[in-house]
């Protein structure tokens, strides 16, 4: 039988029912599966029982995520025929008798149920037993469970002051699908936790008159994720009932120091003895627990500035763990810091799991927006054809080099093109002065050797720092063309 297995469904927890039962060499077992007689798409969490002889009631599976059943365990003493009928929510119930013998396996047994309403089903003939959303009558003992809940599948860690605790529902039902009635009793355990103390309460429920139990997982001192198991023991018929869907994520726990950190947008920012409110730069923190998550949302970090600068005093860490302030151009010009004038320290600070003050300092360094701009020699004489190397030192006015993401651009007059360094160059984020940072080269090339007459040349460097100041100098010189004749 060709059906379209095409099926699109959204989860948030998987579930698993694990029923335990006595098999041997002699038992039968029947194999097969449930669809939609209109659409052929299969059908998942159907019921097929054996309906008839009245003994193998008791014997019945559900459909898994493929619409397939396993019904094994079948012990029959000769050629027995078996009613088996398939169920499902919305849709009417269908009978198909099997003919087996001992030890035999049947497969292909196939439903194809049609939807309520619809007028094609065959097991409803009006004495009460076939089709239905619910089978009618007296719920039987507890044949399965179903998870209808869980609060909050993410949860924090104990004593972080978010919620730390969780409320899951379980649903109990018989083997048609009724609700069971009251005071069954199921028992709750964590099979797989982090080992941080979380625990669950209570750890014994009784079913309502709906046929639901509750109850709740309380976290730890530790994070990881939690599996939760529900039992009911039917030693009454040696059934054991177990579902395991809840799995509970427990984390965002308090800081450590080791994943504490702190940074700036640009280190080297052109802030130097500028005000200005709107220019600023972002000092960002991370956080995370001693299990490299992060924090819980809303942890707040204290910022402070010394030697110069202006900082936002706090901010709140978001759910990824980071927390940003902005740093603005106050119109500082930091004399004192061990490292020299320009040099600040940005220091965050929070509180760790033991009230202990854990704090993160780094250093910056505010530099001019305005260059000095140095050129050897500074003037220029190229030959026909020829070329003449230039070295070039940029700073800013304290000798450092320029600001993270400056540009500098060099432009040659007519007749000339430039090439090296700083053709068309943007600043890294740098400290410390020396090729790449403050000295460059670039060289003076004439473009058009054909023309012989001597005409006057330059060239000009523009240093334009991300403040917006623009700093130019321009060389001037004679481009020598002379005829080789």
């Amino acid at each position: 039988m060709k059906k379209s297995l095409q099926h699109c469904f959204s989860l948030l927890i998987i579930l698993f029912v694990a029923i335990t039962c006595t098999t041997n060499d002699d038992s039968a077992v029947i194999q097969g599966s449930v669809f939609d007689a209109q659409s052929g798409n299969i059908i998942e969490n159907a019921l097929v029982q054996i309906t008839a002889p009245g003994e193998f009631n008791d014997l019945f599976a559900r459909t898994n995520e493929n619409g397939q059943y396993n019904i094994g365990g079948i012990e029959v003493e000769g050629v027995t025929d078996l009613t088996l009928t398939a169920s499902a929510t919305g849709y009417n119930d269908l009978e198909e008798v099997v003919r087996i013998t001992p030890g035999e396996s049947i497969s292909d047994v196939d439903f194809d149920l049609s939807v309520e309403g619809s007028g094609d089903g065959d097991g409803d003939d009006g004495d009460g037993d076939g089709g239905g959303e619910q089978i009618s009558g007296e719920a039987g003992g507890p044949a399965q469970m179903e998870l209808v809940g869980v609060t909050n599948p993410f949860i924090n860690v104990a004593e972080t002051g978010a919620n730390t605790s969780t409320t899951f529902t379980f649903v109990v039902r018989d083997s048609a699908g009724r609700t069971v009635n009251r005071d069954h009793e199921v028992l709750f355990e964590i099979i797989r936790g982090p080992g941080g103390g979380e625990y669950i309460t209570p750890e014994t429920g009784l079913t309502n008159s709906e046929g639901r139990v509750t109850s709740q997982l309380v976290s730890g001192s530790l994070s990881g994720t939690v599996r939760v198991q529900a039992t009911i023991d039917r030693s009454d018929i040696g059934l054991t009932i177990r579902s395991t869907p809840v799995l509970i994520s427990i984390s965002n726990g308090f800081p450590v120091e080791e994943n504490f950190n702190v940074g700036p947008k640009v280190y080297n920012f052109d802030a130097y003895g500028l005000i200005e409110e709107s220019h600023t730069n972002n000092i960002t923190v991370s956080l995370g627990d001693e299990f490299g998550n992060p924090v819980k949302e809303g942890t707040t970090v204290w910022f402070r500035s010394e030697y110069g600068g202006l900082v936002n005093g706090s901010a709140a860490t978001n759910a990824n763990g980071y927390a940003t302030v902005n740093m603005s151009a106050n119109g500082s010009t930091p004399q004192t810091h061990p490292n020299g004038i320009g040099y600040i320290d940005i220091t965050a600070q929070t509180i760790d799991v033991n009230n202990n003050y854990i704090e993160k300092t780094m250093t910056m360094l505010l530099t001019t927006p305005r260059a000095i701009i140095s050129v050897t020699p500074n003037v220029f004489d190229v030959n026909n054809g020829g070329s003449q190397n230039f070295d070039v030192t940029i700073t800013d006015l304290n000798g450092y080099p320029m600001a993270a993401n400056t540009q500098i651009f060099v432009t040659a007059g007519t007749g000339l093109v430039a090439s090296g360094d700083i053709v068309d160059f943007q600043m890294p984020d740098a400290f410390t002065t020396g090729p790449g940072t403050t000295e460059f080269n670039i060289t003076i090339s004439d473009s058009d050797p054909d023309v012989i007459n001597n005409t006057e040349g330059s060239f000009t460097i523009q240093v334009v720092s991300p403040f917006g100041t623009t700093t130019t100098t321009t060389i001037q010189g004679s481009r020598a063309k002379t005829s080789s004749n």
